[in-house]
Formats: C-alpha cells, sequence, structure tokens
C-alpha cells in the first residue's frame, strides 16, 4: 500500500483515531479504511503510527482499551519493541490506561531479545504471559503429511 495516497495524511492523530474507534465499535464499511491504514502504518511507519496508539487510548472507553492493546499496539510490540520500548514505558508510567492496553496484547517471544520481553512484561503490570511459536514451522508441521493419512 503506497502511503502517500492514505486518506489519514489529511487527518489529525485526533481525528484519525475517532474514525478508527467509530469503526472498532460500530463496523460501519466507509470506516474500514481507518483500520486498515493504521495496521499498515505500525509496520511500515511506526512513528507516524504512535501518536494515532496514543489518541486511541485517550478516546477509547474502558471496553475499547484490549481492543487497541490487541491490534496496534500488538503489531507495534511484535514489529518493533527495540525501538519503542523505552516510550512504552515511560507510557505506562504517566497513563495508568495505557497499562491497561498494553495488557491485552499476546507476545509471542519467537524472534524477540529476551530483555525486551521482560520489560514489556513488566510495563503491563504482570499481566502478559508470553508465549513461543514459530509460525514457519508451525506452518511447516501442518503441512506434513499425518500418520496413517
Amino acid at each position: 500500500m503506497d502511503s502517500s495516497s492514505y486518506r489519514s495524511n489529511l487527518l489529525s492523530p485526533e481525528e484519525w483515531a475517532a474514525v478508527w474507534l467509530r469503526y472498532a465499535s460500530e463496523k460501519r464499511k466507509e470506516d474500514f479504511w481507518a483500520w486498515d491504514e493504521l495496521t499498515w502504518t505500525v509496520a511500515d511507519a511506526p512513528e507516524r503510527a504512535w501518536p494515532v496508539i496514543l489518541e486511541l487510548v485517550r478516546q477509547a472507553t474502558d471496553e475499547q482499551l484490549g481492543a487497541i492493546g490487541a491490534g496496534p499496539i500488538e503489531h507495534l510490540v511484535q514489529n518493533h519493541v527495540a525501538a519503542f520500548v523505552d516510550r512504552i514505558e515511560a507510557q505506562v508510567f504517566r497513563d495508568p490506561r495505557f497499562q491497561e492496553a498494553l495488557a491485552a496484547i499476546w507476545l509471542n517471544t519467537w524472534n524477540q531479545e529476551p530483555s525486551l520481553i521482560t520489560r514489556i512484561v513488566t510495563a503491563s503490570g504482570g499481566q502478559i504471559e508470553p508465549f513461543y511459536l514459530d509460525h514457519d514451522k508451525a506452518e511447516r508441521e501442518e503441512q506434513m503429511p499425518k500418520d496413517g493419512a
């Protein structure tokens, strides 16, 4: 996806977060782009996504915090933890709602630095239970013939 064509380029983080949250609660087809673009932005331009994530947590209802954690925060941690761990720890200290959202992530330790995993678990208040899954290995095993087949 070419980021120059993103609709979000015309919006502030506050406006983008409002549309994302509206999509999360109402599932209006015309708002799906906000969710989709944030997913790509977290992957490809995490610095641009960070203020939107903070704004999501600020605007969210208590019930929406888990979706923010399981979505953009989880993807940020999984793909960019080394670059953001200091900011995540600082934000948790400033904002207990951010810690609540962080605690909702699934944290795969595969291909992650153990010290960074420890820092994220600590930042979550010990709520995250990391797991290990090598996706490539699991996919290979799934494609192998089963005994007796």
